[in-house]
């Protein structure tokens, strides 16, 4: 890994050609803490998308379970009970996919994942900080929308993480999401690489709304959050493998051929897998979307301040980063919406 720490196509092919191998029926999944470091979420959703064989996917919730665990032991016991000892556990006769939905506090119940109801669902990046799910509106004759802007300076230098948000007005009504996410930003950069780090957010609730009184100009400082999970982008990786992407997966080819330097100032489309999730966004509430490119430990000694978060360090320089947003240039977060 640290000789040669791309990826190869053949190992990709191969470890794709064995999922046909796998005749064997296969109980997978994991929690939404998994998000940190992509590894269980990311593999468990591979697996059940990809055998063939008698299978279902458990997504349980954000906290990390105690080692060693045994809070799914019924669940394991009925598994093995229906398919070693022959008994009727009615394990089988049950939907196929079980997810906790945070927000609701409560668990689901799908046949497929994503869920075939999904509703794709745009909230595109506007001015003045909004996120709303109204394309953005063609510019008048030569006019051109100046994108929003951030510089981070390195660690060397700062322990401010920089950052650019974007939020929706308070939701009239609940809104529930659950599955893949992705953003796309159109994005330019004065250096030939940065980090993308895009973190979904649940923030509220707060009843105003922005209008020309002084006091109700500027969303409200103080409001609590919840972040529910995160995407990264190495910016040298933006490629894409069309064969291999879906519009709510994009999947870059991690070999050393795909790895290209920005051109600086350009800009350049960039494709960005959030981890999945579930989360009931209640009335009131607010989506909101940070676009930073630092993230750095909570804790000490270069530690963080929980189990299994790993952090990501940002450019050895100072680099300025300049997120588009007009008609030409759609940045949006793409949401899986269910509807109720």
């Amino acid at each position: 890994m640290l000789i040669d720490p791309f990826d190869d196509e053949a190992a990709v092919e191969k470890s794709e050609a064995e999922f046909e191998k796998i005749k064997v029926p296969t109980h997978t999944g994991s929690g939404w803490y998994g998000y940190t470091y992509k590894t269980h979420l990311n593999g468990c959703q591979h697996w059940y998308r990809n055998i063939k064989a008698p299978k279902k996917l458990l997504l349980a919730g954000p906290a990390h379970l105690e080692r060693p665990y045994h809070t799914f032991h019924g669940e394991v016991l009925r598994w093995h009970d229906h398919w070693l000892k022959g008994l009727d556990t009615g394990v089988m006769s049950e939907p196929a996919v079980r997810f906790w939905v945070m927000g609701a506090n409560e668990w689901r119940s799908a046949e497929d994942w994503p869920l075939q109801e999904t509703q794709w669902t745009k909230f595109y990046l506007k001015s003045w900080e909004r996120l709303t799910t109204d394309l953005p509106a063609p510019s008048s004759a030569g006019e051109v929308q100046p994108p929003d802007a951030f510089a981070q300076m390195p660690p060397s230098q700062t322990n401010t993480i920089q950052r650019l948000r974007y939020m929706t007005e308070p939701l009239p009504r609940d809104v529930l999401i659950a599955g893949p996410i992705a953003v796309t930003l159109y994005a330019a950069i004065d250096q030939d690489d940065t980090n993308w780090i895009v973190i979904l957010k649940d923030i509220g609730p707060d009843g105003s709304v922005q209008s020309v009184r002084e006091g109700e100009r500027e969303v409200p400082k103080n409001l609590p959050e919840r972040e529910l999970t995160r995407g990264w982008l190495k910016a040298s990786h933006r490629a894409l493998d069309p064969k291999r992407s879906k519009p709510w997966w994009p999947w870059h080819p991690l070999t050393r051929q795909a790895c290209k330097p920005v051109a600086p100032g350009a800009i350049e489309e960039y494709q960005i897998q959030v981890m999945a999730t579930a989360n009931m966004f209640r009335k009131g509430h607010r989506i909101c979307l940070d676009i930073t490119s630092l993230d750095l430990p909570t804790g000490v000694a270069g530690a963080t301040n929980a189990e299994y978060v790993p952090y990501h360090i940002c450019s050895s320089k100072t680099v300025v980063h300049k997120v588009h947003h007009d008609r030409a240039h759609p940045s949006h977060l793409l949401l899986p919406v269910i509807p109720e």
